[in-house]
C-alpha cells in the first residue's frame, strides 16, 4: 500500500518537474525514461521519483537527449536576440518555473498579500515588507516605495525569493528515544542514509543510564516519505519512541 502511495505521489510530482521542462508526460515518455534510467516497469520509475532517488539533473539530462537540433536552435535564437516580440514569452517561462514564495535563509513558507503599489508576479525579485495591520506585503525590490522603506523602516523588511515548487524540499526534525545499545547509532544512520536515501542534515546523540536520545534533521521531499522513514527508524530494536519536533 506504502509502495502504491509513492507511486502515485511519484507520478504526480514527475508529472510537473517534465511540465517545467515543456515535456508531458506520456507512454512514450514514459517508456523512454524507463529506458533511459534502466528500470523495468513505469511502476518502478514512479516509485523512484516519489522517494527521491530520481534528482532534478538527472530529468534535465533525459531533457538535453529528447531535444532535438531546431529546438536548440530556436532557443539559441531566443537567447541571442530578446527582442520585444518575445518578452511576454520569457515573463511566461519565469512564470512557470517559479511560483513559490519563500522567505529568509531557511526558506520558510509564510502568509503574505501581494502589494499593490508594484503589482509583483512570480519571478520579480521581491522582498517582504511587515505591516502593522496586514501582515507581511510582497513589493518588487525596484518598487516606488522601496528607498523609503528600507531606509526608515530597515527592521521590518524581510528577505524573499521565488522558487521552483516541484523542486522544494523540505527540513523535519526527528526526536529519538529508546534503550542505548551496542550498534544503534550505526543501525540508525544505515535506515536514514542507505536504506531511505535521505540526507541528513545534522544529527545529535547521546546515551546514559542506559537511556538513549537523538536528534535528527533530515531533508526530505515529501510528507509520505517523512511518514514512512519514521516508521522504518521506529521497527530498530530498542528504538521506543520518535516524534516529528517544530523548530523553536
Amino acid at each position: 500500500e506504502d509502495t502504491k502511495k509513492l507511486s502515485d505521489e511519484g507520478k504526480e510530482l514527475l508529472t510537473r518537474k517534465l511540465r517545467h521542462l515543456k515535456i508531458t508526460l506520456n507512454e512514450s515518455v514514459v517508456n523512454e525514461l524507463v529506458n533511459f534510467f534502466k528500470l523495468k516497469t513505469s511502476l518502478d520509475l514512479f516509485y523512484k521519483v516519489g522517494i527521491g532517488a530520481i534528482e532534478n539533473q538527472q530529468l534535465k539530462d533525459y531533457a538535453a537527449q529528447k531535444s532535438n537540433t531546431l529546438i536548440n536552435f530556436f532557443k539559441s535564437k531566443i537567447k541571442r536576440a530578446p527582442s520585444s516580440t518575445n518578452t511576454e514569452f520569457i515573463k511566461q517561462d519565469v512564470e512557470g518555473n517559479y511560483d513559490m514564495l519563500v522567505f529568509g535563509k531557511e526558506q520558510d513558507r509564510l502568509d503574505y498579500k501581494l502589494a499593490s503599489c508594484c503589482n509583483p508576479i512570480p519571478g520579480d525579485d521581491v522582498f517582504g515588507f511587515v505591516t502593522i495591520s496586514e501582515g507581511i506585503k510582497i513589493h518588487k525590490k525596484d518598487c516606488p516605495n522601496a528607498i523609503s522603506m528600507q531606509s526608515n523602516y530597515a527592521y521590518r523588511i524581510m528577505q524573499a525569493k521565488w522558487i521552483d515548487s516541484s523542486q522544494q524540499e523540505f527540513k523535519a526534525i526527528l526526536k529519538i528515544t529508546g534503550m542505548d545499545s551496542l550498534g544503534l547509532t550505526n543501525e540508525l544512520t544505515q535506515v536514514i542514509s542507505s536504506q531511505m536515501n535521505v540526507n541528513i542534515q545534522s544529527i545529535s546523540l547521546s546515551g546514559e543510564a542506559g537511556i538513549f536520545n537523538g536528534q535528527v534533521t533530515v531533508v526530505v521531499q515529501n510528507n509520505t516519505i517523512l511518514k514512512k522513514l519514521m516508521e522504518n527508524i521506529k521497527k530498530i530494536d530498542g528504538i521506543e519512541k520518535i516524534i516529528r519536533v517544530n523548530k523553536n
